[in-house]
Formats: structure tokens, C-alpha cells, sequence
């Protein structure tokens, strides 16, 4: 059995699925085993090479994020779990997962939940004391924070390499999902309600997209450097992070360090999160289709589920592993208030493409950013392209 999967933790994911692979072995020990990783880019791009009848490897088992479920379906690779297991079932799973299992109108079952991560912000509580008596209050807000950043940014100025926010992605990218708070803060989505037409090329899109560039334009962010040439909250050379996982390994790393955790500020009249689920789908061409199943249904498992969310620090899927988890520590527990807040990608056949046109657009404004020729036209008129984009596609399939 051969399952193809995303760098969940790193430079750690073989290590951390030899360990869960062992485990499953020991209850299925004819099975035979064999994983491959590849970074998200790599396996949008393989995921549609399947049907291709000159590919040497035909994967059994793949995760995906949540909303690529529908387009996949569409292009014929996923195989009907459903059809699997009648009675295959997605009861304990967290209510904003299940729909993206779904063939869009249908309660078949064509990709199962593995695990989530959920967008908050983490601050260090002796840096921000130094510029806020009251940093839960001052940072509730968007402006809020950029005034937080820019008193940092004067309390630290003669720090080498500091920074008032460390950039959660490892390669100094501007990332759509971390913008996309700002954008369901101001109580917009991408599509209008009846999904018949895109918001992308609005006013008020483009405004909340400057809300979260202007972490880099102010330089309260760097971008364009990979993580490991730059400081970090546990060095010093940060003071905040807004990040989807839980950061608790390397948070815990230097002793003294105390991490608070608060929701993602406010951009609009309400605080919004970015809820991102990992799935398992069965390949159509698979030729181990009954013991992909078993893999699957062993990583629905509370204990698994537990297990593995604490070494990759996201969240279980499951309520009867989730609930131990966030108990298990008051920082966690601010997941509580968080989690209500929490939007999802809608499981749509254009989603995924959409969302690779957005990131090509950050990219864009990334790199004028860095040589100072970024202007505010320049954004407004590679979303008005992208709207025309998009609302091509949405004549196309409709959704």
C-alpha cells in the first residue's frame, strides 16, 4: 500500500509516520506500507497525472486538504468510500469538516477527515508588556495590532534582525490562508450567497487583502527570507506569530517563554479564524482498496488521533479526541472561544484553483513589496483580473 503525503511536520514527517505506520503494522502486520511525501505545489500537480496510464506509481492512499474533495471527484480519482463501507460514518466528526467529505448534494462519503489546524495569534507576554498594559484589549483589533507592531518595532529597533512578526510560512511567503481572516472578518467570502458570482474583485476585498499586506509594507513582517535566516519568538527576535498550528514544541523550547494566545484580531466587525482540515482519499486505481480503508478508519481512532495531533501540533477531527486535547493545557483552551469563529474553504470544483490564483497574486505583491514598486493600483487591478478569472471558471462548472 502506497500513500502519498504532505510535510505535516517537516523535516519530522518521515520519522513521524514511520512511528505511526508501526503502530498500524503491529495490528496489520501483512500489510505492507510505503510512504511518500511531497509538498503541497508537487501534489496539486500529481494529483491530476493519475489517470495517466504511463505513471509508474499508482498511489493507494493520498491526503489532501479539505476543499480540493470536490474538483478530485470531478476528475474521476477518488473512489466512493461510501460504497466501501455502507456504514462508514461521519457522526463524531467536528461539524465544519463533514461537508467537505460530501459529493457536493449527495451524504456519499468520497474523503475522510484526519486532522485540522485553526488560525490564532501568539504573542510573547514580556515583550508585550513592555509597550501595552493590556494587550488582550489592544490586540482584538487589526489597527490595534499594527499600532502593537509599531511600538514594538520602536522598543526593539536595536535588535539585529527583529522583527514584531515572525512570518508563520518557513519560506517567507505572503499565504492566502493567513490573509483570508481579514477578509471574513469584514464579513465577505469569495463568492456571493447563490455562489453565481465572485467578491474578489470588490472594494472591500481588496481592502482586507491591504489589511494583511501591511504587515509587510510597514516591515512589522519580513517576507522573501526563509525562516531559518531570521529570528523567531523563541530567540527574541519576534514578539508575535499568527499561525494555524499550535507552536507548543517550539514555544516550550527555551525555558522562561511564556506564549499567550489570543484570537486573530479583528479587521472587520468580527473576529474571524481560518479553519484548514487534512482528508484521506482512496484512489479509483488503487489495487489495495480494503486495507487503505483499514488505514483510514485506524487514523479515526481517538487514541491515534490524539497521538498524532500532539507530535505534528494540530487538532484532532474527531470530538472524542479533540475535547482531551484542548483541555489539556489553559493555553489550549482558548481554542474553545476560538473554534466558533472559525471559517472553512466551501468544497467547491473551482475552490482550489481559485486559491492557487490568490497565492500567485500575493506572490506578485511579495516580490514589488521587496523592490519597492508595490502600489495599491498594482493589487486592485491583479484582483480585477483575477475576478474576470474566476468568473470564467464559475461559468465553466458552476461551482
Amino acid at each position: 500500500m502506497l500513500l502519498w503525503v504532505m510535510p505535516d511536520s517537516g523535516a519530522r514527517t518521515m520519522e513521524d509516520y514511520a512511528t505511526l505506520v508501526s503502530l498500524f503494522k503491529k495490528e496489520n502486520p501483512s500489510v505492507d506500507v510505503t510512504v511518500r511525501v511531497f509538498t503541497r505545489n508537487v501534489l496539486w500537480r500529481r494529483v491530476f497525472t493519475l489517470k495517466d496510464p504511463s505513471h509508474e506509481e499508482k498511489p493507494d492512499l493520498i491526503q489532501i486538504p479539505h476543499y480540493w474533495t470536490a474538483l478530485l471527484l470531478r476528475a474521476g480519482v477518488m473512489e466512493n468510500l461510501s460504497q466501501l463501507d455502507p456504514g462508514l460514518s461521519l457522526t463524531d466528526c467536528l461539524l465544519p469538516l463533514k461537508e467537505n467529505c460530501y459529493q457536493p448534494g449527495t451524504k456519499d462519503i468520497y474523503s475522510y477527515p484526519w486532522w485540522f489546524d485553526l488560525s490564532a495569534l501568539h504573542y510573547r507576554a514580556d515583550h508585550l508588556k513592555l509597550v501595552s498594559a493590556h494587550p488582550e484589549e489592544d490586540l482584538k483589533t487589526w489597527s490595534g495590532l499594527l499600532s502593537i507592531c509599531a511600538a514594538l518595532r520602536e522598543t526593539f529597533g536595536d535588535v539585529p534582525g527583529y522583527y514584531p512578526m515572525q512570518n508563520s510560512d518557513w519560506r517567507g511567503s505572503l499565504s492566502m490562508r493567513s490573509a483570508l481572516p481579514c477578509v471574513w472578518s469584514r464579513g465577505l467570502n469569495f463568492f456571493t450567497e447563490d455562489y453565481a458570482a465572485t467578491l474578489v474583485g470588490s472594494k472591500e476585498f481588496k481592502d482586507a487583502l491591504r489589511d494583511y499586506i501591511t504587515l509587510a509594507l510597514k516591515e512589522y513582517m519580513p517576507i522573501l527570507r526563509e525562516r531559518g535566516s531570521l529570528g523567531t519568538i523563541v530567540s527574541g527576535k519576534a514578539s508575535m506569530m499568527i499561525s494555524r498550528k499550535q507552536g507548543i514544541g517550539s514555544f516550550s523550547a527555551r525555558r522562561g517563554v511564556r506564549v499567550q494566545t489570543l484570537p486573530v484580531p479583528a479587521a472587520g466587525e468580527k473576529t474571524a479564524s481560518y479553519l484548514s482540515g487534512m482528508n484521506w482519499f482512496i484512489s479509483t486505481f488503487s489495487q489495495h482498496k480494503k486495507d487503505s480503508l483499514k488505514f483510514i478508519k485506524f487514523c479515526a481512532r481517538p487514541d491515534i488521533q490524539l497521538r498524532y495531533a500532539k507530535m505534528i501540533e494540530v487538532f484532532p477531527a474527531f470530538e472524542e479526541a479533540f475535547e482531551p486535547l484542548i483541555s489539556s493545557t489553559p493555553r489550549l483552551q482558548i481554542y474553545k472561544e476560538i473554534l466558533p469563529t472559525a471559517h472553512i474553504l466551501p468544497n467547491m470544483v473551482i475552490m482550489g484553483t481559485v486559491m492557487e490564483i490568490l497565492k500567485r497574486v500575493l506572490a506578485m505583491c511579495a516580490t514589488q513589496i521587496v523592490e519597492n514598486r508595490f502600489t495599491p493600483a498594482l493589487l486592485d487591478r491583479e484582483l480585477d483580473l483575477t475576478a474576470k478569472e474566476i468568473e470564467f471558471l464559475l461559468s465553466i462548472y458552476k461551482g
